[in-house]
């Protein structure tokens, strides 16, 4: 039989298998490879909206220089037009029109390249824009050389001072002959002791001959506020020294003298060695330390400044080869309105716009200008908002690499992995690579998009139906085969229950009849088994028949009143005369008030013959059974007691179902159809009662039913 139904359970599962679970699979197979193929869509049509985007950034980038080349055209198209003055504002207009644009540059020969408006700090002795200075007048010039002997040769500072305020006075209106000359006369009362005076004089000069120069180049105004801070400083008025350098520094700084770069040096260095000085020697004074943050600031905008200017003139004497050599005209390629050139520098990025001959406009029709983008702002104002609105941040991350594979830029989200495109920029200018990657997690996102998300929900339903169709139809099938088993168990052990009585009262009828019994006592004996196995065989068809009744709703119950003593009196009386004969005596405890309840009488008996009967099975060799009734609260408890083999734990929660009989090998080999206790419960429970049971292995059970009491005055 268990092989049977094992067999049984086998062909099922195969059949669920191969009818519900295979179709299925291959249908979420079919889904699921439906979502790859259109992620792979997704990601073709993403890969190539990426290359669109990139393509658009290139192309702003592109039309932003070619913007500013025609703006730069157009400056230099009024040249010839124009004053020189006019012509430089029109540039500094232009550059001031395109933050991007780093400098403006012009030459004739690649060799001596220019910046004709650059702010920097110093200039190469060779590169020192400085305005011809007329000569002397040879009068003027012997009177000042015979000053100078007196000065430098005789030491009569007397003589030299006064002949000095001679020719000053007597000196024209111009500022490249009264400069010199006040210098003259502040140098000679420096000599001579008279502080005061000549610190008057180096102010005035400061003051009104500022970009006077003197031989070798050095401003007037440089020198005098030298002089006139250490003049200060000297005399302790640490304060007026302090703002008399810082301003001079401030002017070196912003101002942007054109002075040789070791003059440049030589005066910043004195600067910064005095300040330093005067901040040690006046510590106390709050007022001169206040000096000291605005001398930091200055200090910073100089460094800045440097790198600037050292930037440029780097591009001056190292940029001429490059830009003769990879000019249109030395490549023979055809000409063009302007070339495009990214120049490495030691190090520095040059971004480079150059006007052919053609459209340079000069005088001299070789002349050639051009203009320098700033890398850094070019990064920075330009590319990266291109980038950024052209690639949304949260799906595509980026990254601007140069020449030598240097990240010069990256998105906020750093890339990593392989990127999944690459591109240059036009004409290879700048000559930097943009490398474009697809942000991780995708698949997620992939596949929640508007078309993948029906595949998605598809697949989800398709596996949570089989999931459910799978654990449902497992139940249904174990369930089923539980019960047919059962149900075949009943059959046999009912159709054996059948035989056995039969079979006895068959033989034992056939004796009597035949008259082969050899006294009165044993003829009684036979009629007492005949009657026990009609009870047995009563009982059994009871119970079937009872319960087949109560599942199809067929039983009627009838409550009337009950009195339970009475009741349990009449359920005893035939078992025990049934049972005496093999030593069982049942007992029955009351607690001496006779009780009245509402049930059917008969049911109920019935119920309380199948208990006891049970408890008469399961005594093994105990032959006491205790029935016991009492009140507890609303309730009346009539509990059936063995001293029997018990219950294993694990059956106690299912004695009560049909067909079932306890897993141990003591129980099943005891007669029984597993019908009593479920038609018990069935009784009990149309009485609005509970039926339970206490039970341990070897020592016995105890069945209690609890039935409720009618209310009082009811």
């Amino acid at each position: 039989s268990m092989n049977l139904f094992g067999h049984k359970r086998k062909r099922i599962i195969i059949l669920f298998f191969m009818g519900i679970v295979l179709p299925s699979l291959l249908l979420g197979y079919l889904a699921f490879r439906g979502v790859k193929n259109d992620r792979a869509l997704v990601e073709k049509n993403r890969l190539d909206d990426q290359r669109r985007n990139a393509e658009s950034v290139i192309r702003t980038v592109g039309a932003y220089v070619s913007a500013v080349e025609q703006d730069f055209q157009k400056a230099l198209a009024d040249k010839p037009s124009v004053p020189p003055d006019a012509f430089l504002q029109s540039l500094e207009k232009f550059k001031f029109e395109h933050p991007s644009v780093e400098e403006i540059f012009f030459f004739l020969d690649a060799d001596k390249i220019r910046f004709p408006i650059a702010k920097v700090l110093f200039f190469p002795k060779d590169l020192l824009p400085l305005t011809p200075v007329d000569p002397w007048p040879s009068s003027l010039a012997e009177n000042m050389l015979a000053a100078q002997r007196l000065e430098f040769e005789q030491r009569n500072y007397r003589g030299a001072l006064e002949r000095y305020q001679q020719l000053f006075d007597a000196a024209s209106a111009d500022p490249q002959t009264r400069g010199p000359l006040l210098n003259a006369m502040a140098r000679v009362q420096k000599k001579s002791g008279f502080s005061k005076e000549a610190m008057s004089s180096y102010a005035a000069i400061a003051r009104d001959f500022d970009r006077v120069r003197i031989v070798g180049g050095m401003p007037l105004g440089l020198a005098a506020r030298l002089e006139l801070g250490s003049l200060q400083a000297a005399s302790n008025d640490f304060l007026s020294a302090a703002k008399t350098y810082l301003e001079l520094y401030k002017t070196l700084v912003q101002d942007e003298l054109p002075i040789e770069e070791a003059l440049y040096e030589n005066a910043v260095q004195t600067l910064k060695n005095s300040l330093v000085e005067i901040f040690s020697k006046a510590a106390s004074d709050s007022e001169v330390q206040s000096q000291r943050n605005v001398f930091l600031n200055l200090e910073n905008e100089e460094r800045e400044k440097r790198k600037v200017t050292e930037r440029l003139f780097l591009f001056l004497a190292d940029a001429g080869p490059n830009l003769k050599a990879r000019s249109p005209e030395a490549s023979g390629a055809p000409s063009v309105a302007t070339t495009r050139l990214t120049l490495e520098l030691e190090k520095n990025s040059y971004l480079v716009s150059l006007s052919n001959p053609k459209t340079g406009r000069g005088e001299n029709p070789a002349e050639r200008w051009g203009f320098l983008l700033h890398p850094i702002a070019f990064r920075e104002k330009l590319l990266r908002p291109a980038l950024q609105s052209g690639f949304p941040p949260e799906e595509t991350a980026w990254t601007v690499r140069g020449q030598d594979g240097q990240i010069l830029m990256t998105s906020e989200k750093a890339p990593s992995g392989a990127p999944s495109y690459r591109t240059s920029f036009e004409n290879n200018f700048p000559n930097w690579s943009l490398e474009l990657y697809q942000l991780n997690p995708r698949f997620l996102q992939t596949l929640l998009a508007s078309r993948q998300r029906v595949y998605f929900y598809m697949f989800l339903l398709i596996a949570g139906i089989l999931g459910f169709g799978l654990i449902l139809s497992v139940r249904a099938v174990s369930h089923e085969l539980e019960l047919a088993k059962m149900k075949s168990d009943f059959v046999s052990t009912v159709s054996h229950e059948f035989k056995s009585p039969l079979t006895s009262i068959r033989q034992l009828a056939e004796m009597l009849q035949a008259g082969r019994v050899p006294s009165e006592d044993r003829r009684r004996h036979y009629y007492d088994v005949l009657v026990e196995q009609s009870e047995r065989l009563t009982l059994l068809i009871d119970n079937i028949l009872s319960l087949a009744k109560i599942e199809d709703g067929r039983r009627r119950f009838e409550f009337k009143s009950v009195e339970i003593k009475a009741l349990l009196k009449e359920a005893i009386a035939p078992i025990s005369d049934r049972v005496r004969h093999e030593g069982f005596t049942i007992e029955m405890e009351t607690d001496g008030v006779p009780h009245v309840i509402m049930a059917d009488g008969a049911a109920l008996s019935q119920a309380l013959t199948n208990l006891i009967d049970n408890a008469v099975k399961y005594s093994g060799d105990s032959r006491r059974i205790l029935l016991r009734s009492s009140v507890q609260g609303p309730n009346l408890i009539i509990s059936v007691k063995d001293f029997g083999q018990g219950i294993h734990k694990d059956d106690l929660n299912k004695v009560f179902d049909r067909f079932y009989r306890g897993g141990d090998p003591l129980t099943r080999s005891v007669k029984g159809s597993g019908l009593g206790l479920a038609l018990v419960k069935e009784i009990v429970n149309a009485h609005r009662g509970e039926v339970r049971v206490e039970s341990e292995p070897g020592a016995g059970s105890t069945f209690s039913i609890m039935l409720p009491l009618p209310h009082r005055g009811a």
